[in-house]
């Protein structure tokens, strides 16, 4: 038969022989200070106070509030775990202490309960008809977030090791996202889907939600490699560096003229001027001005590509972080990030043609997104070139384009102009099109001379 604790003391040596794990700091006959720990990020610090007339009272618990018990959890925690104690044994110590051990290990939201409560909220308050479900025991949340008539349903995993994870071979999947449905066209949603684990993944490395959100944006940043460093081009730039090809070779067409008024002939074996002397000093003093008019726009379009470059050089500093950078929580980011995009998507506006970049009806993107292989006849194939030029198409800077519009704005001049679209004004980027600004005239001048040449042929015919 177990002999019962007949003091303070006896139920310490009770508490210290069940739970070996637990961390007794300091022990007297009038309190307690230990803490219990499940990982690293879900420790439970606490005070147990004994009366003068303990055990007919009740033992006094005072847990510490911090990020794992907020104040709302703190009171209830305390109110439940001595409730119902043996009043008049000293058994109380164990009993509380099972309770806590058991709400800690059961518990899989312990470590982000703060966070949950405010993803409940930012869920229900959506007005969008979302739904946000709670499963405790598995520690998984059910999400469907909905805008218009498109939806996206995912299911949320908390691992154990929340904000990390309990292995090495998890690592980056402290919040573990899996696609239920979603009428989102495929490249939409996994589009959405890679972003949000690679936030996930990037803030159990240490960084902040913003970081993240700007280093896992899929449509990746092109590099520019040039004597002084590598760097990278995003943000304002008002499209000043060229006004077209256009104007060069009207201005080239201009410099030859005026050379011309300057060059001799020959007269028998004699170089003879073509001009008189006043028109060759008027020829040469106006070559003089346009060509420094050209070089002061040159350097002042040289200037402003080199602050587009440094501009999100600066702003991505500090983002290379150590590795003793602690794991941050991500749950709250990944489902603001969620909600953010399903609400953005079917409103965003094509900013080139002022019409919604994506389809009000669900039901007739599967048009846009037919496979060649699919098409059989000439009608088929030009439907289908005609409908993949409506497929909606997201540029670095994050806005929406229709693949006809984008391939407009990237191909004609002005080149390397500023996103259109109000508030944002970022240089445009799409991995389908090139970055280089002179690649970009190259292909354009020889466009332009193939259709010189069609229509010099067409004369003749």
């Amino acid at each position: 038969m177990v002999e019962l604790a007949a003091s303070v003391s006896d139920e310490i040596a009770e508490l210290r022989e069940a739970f070996p794990t637990m961390k007794i700091q300091t022990s007297t006959k009038s309190f307690l200070i230990a803490s219990y720990q499940r990982t690293p990020y879900t420790c439970i610090k606490f005070t147990l106070t004994f009366t003068d007339t303990y055990p007919d009272h009740s033992v006094i618990i005072d847990i510490k509030q911090d990020d794992v018990i907020p104040s709302g959890l703190k009171k209830k925690l305390e109110q439940d775990l001595v409730a119902d104690v043996p009043l008049g044994t000293y058994q109380q110590v164990i009993t509380v202490m099972t309770k806590l051990v058991q709400f800690v290990d059961n518990n899989k939201f312990l470590p982000c309960w703060k966070e949950l409560k405010q993803t409940i909220n930012l869920v229900k308050k959506d007005g969008n008809g979302s739904i946000i479900t709670i499963i405790e025991s598995k520690g998984k949340i059910k999400i469907k977030l909905c805008r218009k008539k498109y939806f996206y349903s995912c299911s949320i995993t908390i691992d154990d090791g929340y904000p990390s994870t309990t292995t090495h071979e998890d690592w980056g999947k402290a919040c573990v996202l899996k696609l239920l449905s979603t009428n989102f066209p495929p490249k939409i949603e996994s589009m959405l889907t890679t972003q949000a684990v690679e936030v996930v993944r990037r803030m159990q490395d240490g960084m902040t939600s913003e970081q993240a959100l700007v280093l896992s944006n899929p449509i990746r940043q092109p590099t520019f490699d040039d004597d002084t460093a590598t760097r990278q081009v995003t943000e304002t730039l008002t499209n000043e560096k060229l006004k077209g090809l256009k104007h060069d070779v009207d201005t080239l067409s201009n410099v030859r003229d005026l050379r011309e008024k300057n060059a001799s002939k020959v007269q028998g074996k004699a170089h003879v001027l073509k001009q008189h002397a006043k028109e060759r000093k008027a020829a040469r003093r106006a070559i003089h001005r346009i060509t420094d008019h050209e070089r002061i726009a040159d350097q002042v379009a040289d200037e402003k590509e080199r602050q587009w470059r440094e501009e999100d050089s600066t702003r991505l500093d500090g983002y290379d972080l150590g590795s003793s950078t602690p794991p941050q929580p991500s749950l709250l980011a990944l489902v603001t990030f969620l909600k953010e995009r399903i609400q953005l998507v079917p409103n965003a506006k094509c900013p080139c043609c002022n019409s919604l970049a994506l389809l009000e009806d669900p039901s007739k993107l599967k048009a846009l997104y037919v496979s060649s292989s699919e098409c059989k006849t000439d009608k088929e194939k030009n439907e289908r070139k005609q409908a993949r030029a409506m497929r909606p198409v997201r540029t670095y800077c994050g806005c929406w384009y229709h693949y006809k519009c984008l391939n407009t704005f990237m191909t004609e001049p002005p080149f390397g102009a500023s996103c259109p679209s109000p508030g944002c004004g970022r240089r445009v980027f799409h991995p389908d099109w090139p970055d280089d600004i002179k690649q970009l005239e190259r292909a354009w001048a020889g466009l332009q001379a193939r259709l010189r040449e069609i229509d010099d042929a067409s004369m003749f015919l």
